[in-house]
C-alpha cells in the first residue's frame, strides 16, 4: 500500500512544473484588475506535458502561487493514472496539499492484461514534501465485479481499510491506525497499528517467509531469513536453522554489487554434539561459497570461485545445495578482437565416497592463449591454441605439460551449393613428468620429460538440398568428414589427465576432429564420420517443426585401451542422433539418444515430452545411460535410468495443483523426490501449500520432509508463491 501512497502523490506534482503560462481553457474567465487571480468555471481545461486537468471550477492566484479546483476533477497523467476528487488545493510548488474525496486509479499490467489498483480516501493532508496523512483510507489491488442483480458493484476480495495512514519520507516508512483486513467485504482481521517499508525504500529489512521440514537426520525444523540492506549495493540474508534434534545451524549470504563487478559469498557452519566411541564431542562442520567476477575494462577481466566444506556429507545433509565437487579457481582473462588469454588456477574437493582425496588434482598455474582469424570463406583460416598447465596432487603423478595446437582451414562452395572445409593440423606437447607408472614399459618413472608430436589431416564435406511446400521449407543435408591420424595421437607414455575413462560419443562430439576431451590422448585410428540432417520449418515463422540428426563413425583401426562402451573403441562406432518433433502444437518431444551398434538397443538417452492443453500440462523426462565399463570388464561407474515426472492441472479461474516426482528404474526402483502444491493467485490475493518428500540416499539423512504455507497481498505484503 505504502507504493500506491507514493504514486498517489506524484498525481498532483504539476504545480511542481505549473506556470503562469499553463494553457487553461474554460467556457468563462473572470480576472482581477492586478490580473493575479483567475477564476474558470465551466468546462475548465489545464494542460500540461505531463498532466491533463478536467474540473467545472478552477481558481488561480499567481500572487500566493495557491490552485483549487473543484467538482467533478479529474487528471489524466502521462504515466496511465486517473485520479478523481471533489475538491484540490495546493501550493504551486506542492510543498502543501489538501485533496478531499480522492479516488485514484494506478493502472498495472497483470499476466498481460491491464488492470487498476485503487486508492480512496475522505482527506488527504500533506506538508513540507516529507509527511503525508490519509484519513479513512482504503486501498485494493482486486478488480471490482458489476452486479446485475443488485446492480452496484460487489466489493473487491481484498482490501485494507485504515482511520489514518501516516507516510514519513525522512524515515521511510508507512504507518497503519485503527486498519482492518476485508475479504469479500467483510472485516476479518483488526490491526490497532501495523507499519511496512516505505515505497521510496526498494529493500527494507525484515524476516522473509519460513520454511519447514522434517528429516530422520534433525527431526522437526524451520529455516527463519532475515534480510538486512547494508547499503544501496550490498546486502545481507541471514538463516538460523532450528531442529528438535540437532544445535542451531547458521546460514549467511551476502551479495555486493561493484561498479566494474559484482561478488556472491555465502557461509555456514554449526557445532554438533555427537557420541562417537561413547565419548561426547563437539564437531565443527560448515561450508564456504565464494565467487565474484570484475571488469578490468572493456576487453580484461578477472574472476573467482571459492567452494569447500568440512566434510563430504555437509552440504546434503543441511541441504545447502550438495555437489559432488567443489570447486576454487581464480582466472585473469581477456578477449581481443578474435584472440582470447587466459590464467587461471584450480583446487578441487571431491565429495564422492569411491573417490580417493589424495589424489585430486590441483593446478597452478594454466595459461591458455588463442589466436585465430575471422572466419571466411574461400580463405585460409587459422587457429592457433596454446596452453601450459601444471599438475599437482598429494598422492599419484604430478606433470606440467605445454601443448601447442595448430589449425588451418580452407572453406569453399562449390557451384552446385556443395560446402567444402579443408584442413591441417599440428599436434605437439612437451612434458614434465613425476611419480607415474608408465603402463607400456611398467616402470615408475620420476622427473622424466618426454615430447609428443603428431600431424592431422581432415575434409569435410557437406550438401543441404531443400524443398519447398505451400507452408512448408524441408531441408536434407548428408555430411562426412575425413579424418587421418597417427597412432602418435594417442600416447600411453604421457600421463592421462583428460580422463578418458569418461568419453560417451554422441552426436555433438561426431563431427569434431578432436572428440575426446582435453589433448593428452586423441583417438589413434584415421576415421570417417557420416551423417544427415533433417529440418522442416513453418514459411515466415522461423518455428521448426521437426528436426531429425542421424550419424556414425567408422573407423580403420580398432581404438585401444578404450572403455568397452565409449562408442568408438570398435572399427564401427554406435549409432548417435537427436530429433525435436512438434506433431501438434501442443505436444514437442525432443531427445539425444546412442544406440549399440550390435543389437540396435538404446545405451543413452535423454528424452523430453511436453503435451499442453489449454489449462494443463504433462512433463516426462528421462535420463537413461549405461555404465561405464573398462576394458578389462570393471564396473567404473554405475549406469541410470532416471525418469521426472510433472503435471501441471489450472481449475476454476485461480487455482492451480501441480504433482511432481524424480526417480531411477535400474532394476529396483530408487525414488529421489516426489511432492505436491496447491495454489491459489489472482490480481489481488495469493496463497499456497506445498510438500516436498526429498530421498538424499546420504548416510546421515536419507530422507526429508519440507512443508511450506506462502500468503501474498499484491502490492502489500508480497511473496514468491
Amino acid at each position: 500500500m505504502g507504493k500506491i501512497l507514493f504514486i498517489f502523490f506524484l498525481v498532483i506534482s504539476f504545480h511542481c512544473q505549473s506556470n503562469e503560462k499553463l494553457e487553461i481553457n474554460a467556457d468563462q474567465f473572470t480576472y482581477d484588475k492586478e490580473n493575479t487571480r483567475i477564476y474558470a468555471t465551466g468546462n475548465v481545461e489545464i494542460i500540461d506535458k505531463e498532466f491533463k486537468l478536467y474540473a467545472n471550477k478552477v481558481f488561480v492566484n499567481n500572487e500566493s502561487k495557491v490552485l483549487s479546483a473543484r467538482e467533478n476533477i479529474k487528471i489524466f497523467n502521462a504515466d496511465g493514472s486517473i485520479l478523481k476528487a471533489d475538491k484540490i488545493v495546493a501550493d504551486n510548488a506542492l510543498e502543501n496539499a489538501l485533496i478531499e474525496n480522492n479516488h485514484l486509479y494506478i493502472p498495472r499490467i497483470d499476466n498481460g492484461k491491464k488492470q487498476f489498483l485503487r486508492l480512496a480516501a475522505k482527506k488527504v493532508e500533506r506538508r513540507n514534501k516529507d509527511w503525508e496523512r490519509l484519513q479513512y483510507g482504503t486501498f485494493t489491488a482486486c478488480e471490482l465485479c458489476y452486479n446485475e442483480k443488485t446492480k452496484k458493484y460487489d466489493p473487491p476480495l481484498i482490501q485494507i481499510k485504515a482511520k489514518k495512514i501516516i507516510h514519513d519520507k525522512k524515515k521511510l516508512d508507512v504507518k497503519y491506525y485503527d486498519a482492518f483486513l476485508d475479504v469479500n467485504g467483510k472485516s476479518v482481521l483488526y490491526l490497532p497499528y501495523f507499519s511496512h517499508p516505505s515505497p521510496l525504500l526498494k529493500r527494507k529489512k525484515g524476516f522473509l517467509p519460513p520454511s519447514f521440514f522434517q528429516t530422520h537426520y534433525f527431526g522437526l525444523g524451520a529455516d527463519l531469513p532475515y534480510y538486512y540492506p547494508l547499503s544501496d549495493f550490498s546486502d545481507i540474508t541471514v538463516t538460523p536453522k532450528f531442529s528438535q534434534k540437532k544445535n542451531p545451524a547458521l546460514l549467511i549470504q551476502h551479495r555486493k554489487n561493484f561498479k566494474n563487478g559484482e561478488m556472491k559469498n555465502e557461509f555456514s557452519g554449526t557445532i554438533e554434539n555427537q557420541t562417537n566411541n561413547q565419548i561426547k564431542e563437539d564437531r565443527k562442520r560448515g561450508h564456504i561459497n565464494s565467487e565474484g567476477i570484475f571488469f578490468l575494462n572493456s576487453k580484461n577481466y578477472a574472476s573467482y570461485k571459492l567452494q569447500r566444506a568440512t566434510d563430504r556429507n555437509y552440504k546434503n545433509t543441511y541441504k545447502y545445495k550438495y555437489d559432488h565437487i567443489l570447486e576454487s579457481n581464480i582466472k585473469l582473462e581477456s578477449l581481443r578482437g578474435y584472440n582470447y588469454y587466459s590464467l587461471q588456477s584450480y583446487l578441487f574437493q571431491d565429495n564422492r565416497r569411491e573417490f580417493d582425496r589424495k589424489q585430486t588434482p590441483r593446478i597452478l598455474p594454466r595459461l591458455l592463449l588463442n589466436w585465430s582469424s575471422p572466419p571466411l570463406n574461400n580463405t585460409l583460416n587459422y587457429d592457433t591454441n596454446i596452453e601450459f598447465i601444471n599438475f599437482y596432487r598429494t598422492e599419484g603423478v604430478e606433470s606440467k605439460k605445454l601443448f601447442i595446437n595448430q589449425n588451418f582451414i580452407f572453406p569453399t562452395t562449390l557451384n552446385d551449393g556443395t560446402l567444402l572445409k579443408f584442413g591441417a593440423h599440428l599436434n605437439a606437447g612437451l612434458y614434465n613428468v613425476k611419480k607415474f607408472e608408465n603402463p607400456v614399459s611398467s616402470k615408475f618413472e620420476n622427473n622424466k620429460y618426454k615430447n609428443n608430436i603428431f600431424p592431422q589431416l581432415s575434409l569435410e564435406i557437406s550438401k543441404p538440398y531443400f524443398k519447398n511446400s505451400k507452408n512448408i521449407i524441408s531441408t536434407f543435408t548428408p555430411k562426412v568428414l575425413f579424418v587421418k591420424s597417427t597412432k602418435n595421437a594417442f600416447n600411453r607414455k604421457i600421463p592421462d589427465e583428460s580422463n578418458i575413462n569418461n568419453f560417451d560419443l554422441d552426436f555433438i562430439d561426431l563431427f569434431n576432429i578432436n572428440r575426446m576431451h582435453g589433448t593428452d590422448r586423441l583417438e589413434q585410428s584415421s576415421r570417417i564420420d557420416y551423417g544427415i540432417s533433417y529440418t522442416s520449418t513453418i514459411k515466415d515463422s522461423f518455428n521448426d517443426l521437426t528436426t531429425i540428426q542421424v550419424g556414425q563413425s567408422h573407423q580403420f583401426d580398432r581404438n585401444k585401451y578404450l572403455n568397452k562402451n565409449t562408442g568408438i573403441n570398435e572399427k564401427f562406432s554406435n549409432i548417435v542422433g537427436n530429433f525435436t518433433l512438434k506433431p501438434a502444437k501442443a505436444i514437442n518431444l525432443n531427445s539425444y539418444f546412442v544406440i549399440d551398434k550390435d543389437n540396435f538397443s538404446i545405451k543413452t538417452a535423454y528424452t523430453n515430452l511436453l503435451i499442453k492443453q489449454k489449462n494443463s500440462y504433462l512433463s516426462l523426462g528421462n535420463s537413461r545411460y549405461s555404465a561405464v565399463i573398462s576394458e578389462d570388464g570393471e564396473h567404473l561407474i554405475d549406469g541410470k535410468n532416471q525418469f521426472s515426472v510433472k503435471y501441471d492441472q489450472k481449475f476454476y479461474d485461480f487455482w492451480n495443483f501441480t504433482v511432481y516426482s524424480t526417480f531411477d528404474k535400474k532394476g529396483k526402483l530408487k525414488l529421489y523426490n516426489y511432492g505436491t502444491k496447491l495454489k491459489y493467485e489472482d490480481e489481488c490475493f495469493g496463497m499456497s501449500f506445498s510438500w516436498t518428500r526429498q530421498y538424499t540416499h546420504n548416510p546421515e539423512d536419507p530422507t526429508s520432509n519440507n512443508f511450506a504455507f506462502l500468503f501474498s497481498l499484491k502490492e502489500i505484503m508480497e511473496s514468491d508463491l
